[in-house]
């Protein structure tokens, strides 16, 4: 009677988490929905390309700035819940070596945008991405993430997505506005983010007094080579929009980013289901290889047939989604038929989402990073052949070839994984 109690109040609790973080990461999904139009309405769609091209940098520059502590941040953090000493030189080490990555970046993009001719032409707008990486920076949501404090990830999400949509509101007004949009986002970041820097510290009681700057190096040391990777993966999401912006133009960016943002959502919905459960899924393998597998194959299952439900939706009211847009009358049925195609990506994505959790969960870091770097290097290959031929058809076929390499490489590696070991075996068979 107690185990079955003490089982019952962990599934009410996960499912309570669920809830909760589902709900801030609806609010994620919901945000693009009330900005976007509203962008395009008041800026036009060559403004909102811009937007988008500086918005992708933003992005793809994120990933120094994290150097990997949303996803080992997050399992050390996560492993190490009840060791108050430990979290607390996790917490501070990572935020020692955040910062000296931040300062570096923002040097170094500060001479680009000055000296660099293509950077210098809209020198205002990129100028004010570099609060987003200033917010990834105070972003305390990898260590939440790991004690699994999913009510004040999700007060952070809504607070963040919350003060943007306040700021674009207030301050987008007209075509030139368009550089304050992602000073908005900057903004709605930093503000929440510091304060659940804050609160973190003082619940756990944290102070970068007892930081040891060795821990910074070693840290910086072992996880550069993870960190690179991530790069790469973050080039393969982003380099898109940096590539349509630099030869296609500002105004085919816009197109492809009211695209992008259509399917976002699917994305960003997968990245919910992967740090949600992934640290459970460490848990349950670490307690058993059968018991973590049964709870992969449950979950993605799931997952699965939530994506194909909303792809199908997305693919029948293709018109209807690119008029809520406001896409131009003239151009709804060309990009309606380039948006049915790009529906394909969010599908492949899943199957990669869901082999790549699993390998995170089973510490195949350094294979994972082989992967990454080599097919995000063929996929930019592709992509600046097919995009100069095919326009925005090459550009997504080159995304969906990528994704079925990166699937079968997974699929291949992770074979061996899933044959029971001899334990496993004896114990099905007494």
């Amino acid at each position: 009677m107690l185990k079955r109690s003490i089982v019952d109040k962990l599934k009410k609790k996960n499912f309570t988490n669920l809830v909760v973080y589902g709900f801030g990461q609806g609010f994620n999904l919901l945000t693009p929905l009330l900005a976007v139009p509203y962008i395009v309405s008041k800026c036009g769609i060559e403004n909102f390309g811009k937007t988008g091209v500086g918005m992708a940098l933003s992005f793809f520059l994120v990933v120094i700035v994290d150097f990997g502590a949303d996803i080992i941040g997050v399992k050390e953090v996560s492993v190490n819940r009840d060791d108050s000493k430990i979290l607390a030189n996790i917490f501070i080490t990572t935020y020692a070596a955040k910062l000296l990555l931040t300062v570096g970046l923002l040097l170094i993009l500060s001479l680009l945008f000055i000296y660099v001719p293509y950077f210098n032409r809209e020198k205002s707008m990129f100028f004010l991405c570099l609060p987003i990486l200033i917010g990834q920076f105070i972003n305390p949501i990898w260590f939440l993430q790991g004690i699994e404090d999913f009510k004040w990830i999700t007060v952070l999400n809504i607070s963040t997505k919350m003060l943007y949509l306040v700021g674009i509101f207030i301050f987008i007004k007209k075509p030139a506005d368009y550089i304050f949009v992602n000073l908005c986002w900057g903004m709605g970041m930093i503000l929440p983010f510091s304060f659940g820097v804050l609160r973190c510290m003082k619940t756990f009681d944290l102070s970068f007094r007892s930081l040891i700057f060795s821990n910074v190096v070693k840290l910086l040391k072992e996880d550069y080579k993870f960190c690179v990777s991530q790069l790469f993966l973050s080039m393969k999401n982003y380099s898109p929009m940096l590539l349509i912006g630099f030869f296609g133009g500002f105004a085919v960016a816009g197109q492809y980013k009211i695209i992008e943002q259509i399917i976002m959502p699917i994305r960003t919905y997968l990245q919910m289901i992967f740090r949600f459960f992934y640290p459970k899924l460490c848990y349950e393998i670490f307690q058993s290889k059968s018991q973590g597998i049964a709870y992969w194959k449950k979950i993605n299952t799931i997952n699965l047939v939530i994506i194909f439900g909303l792809l199908t939706t997305i693919f029948i009211f293709s018109k209807q989604i690119l008029g809520f847009f406001k896409v131009e009358q003239g151009n709804v049925d060309s990009m309606a038929v380039v948006l049915k195609y790009a529906l394909l990506i969010p599908l492949f994505i899943t199957g990669s989402f869901t082999f790549e959790q699993l390998l995170f969960s089973i510490g195949k870091r350094s294979i994972y990073i082989k992967v990454t770097i080599v097919t995000v290097i063929l996929n930019f290959t592709i992509m600046f052949f097919l995009f100069q031929s095919y326009g925005l058809y090459g550009l997504i076929t080159s995304l969906l070839i990528t994704e079925a390499i990166v699937i079968l490489c997974y699929g291949i590696i992770l074979k061996t994984f899933f044959k029971p070991t001899p334990s496993e075996n004896e114990r099905d068979n007494s």
